[in-house]
């Protein structure tokens, strides 16, 4: 989940609201 945490800090969001977003894709 590292690349998941890296993604988050740069679009500066919560892990969960990267999960939930593309479980809704």
């Amino acid at each position: 989940f590292s690349t998941l945490n890296e993604i988050c800090r740069v679009l500066n969001c919560q892990p969960g609201d990267i999960l939930e977003y593309t479980d809704d894709e």
